[in-house]
């Protein structure tokens, strides 16, 4: 299983149609705020979608929150300033621990990165108005993430 997962927009809606240009494959997308009207689209899209509300997208009816299994691993997703990522990570990997999650994946930093804490993955894909996104591939070995420059 095959999920993209882009975060901070910010307009650059041409950016993030490439990122999914460049993952045929995938299976699930997720966009993780700050730029909702420009991942809008993937809600109608023929893949599995999953979006937040980053803290510059207004009064979004999307959630802050947002959780689901995807090959047998739970994933939390959110775009972080509840979090207080910025500041460190404490926060995420308490609410990860709190959801059982195996993977939490965050954006609002721009900053790509990947952490293993305490058994659970830590997930920023940076800001794909940036140029930054990236994947997570969940196979029988266990969860790989990767970040990804647009080509």
């Amino acid at each position: 299983m095959r999920i993209v997962v882009c975060s901070d927009s910010h307009g650059r809606r041409d950016r993030l149609l490439r990122a999914l240009d460049q993952q045929p494959k995938a299976d699930v997308f997720v966009f993780l705020g700050d730029g909702a009207a420009d991942a809008g689209f993937l809600l109608h899209a023929d893949k599995e979608a999953y979006l937040v509300r980053g803290n510059c997208d207004g009064l979004s009816d999307l959630p802050l929150w947002q959780e689901f299994t995807c090959g047998g691993k739970k994933i939390l997703c959110t775009h972080g300033h509840y979090a207080y990522v910025k500041y460190g990570l404490d926060d995420l990997l308490r609410a990860a621990r709190d959801h059982g999650a195996d993977l939490a994946l965050y954006g609002h930093t721009h900053i790509p990165r990947v952490d293993y804490l305490d058994g659970i993955y830590l997930f920023n894909p940076g800001s794909i108005a940036e140029g930054n996104y990236g994947f997570v591939d969940i196979t029988r070995a266990g969860i790989v993430c990767r970040n990804i420059t647009l080509r």
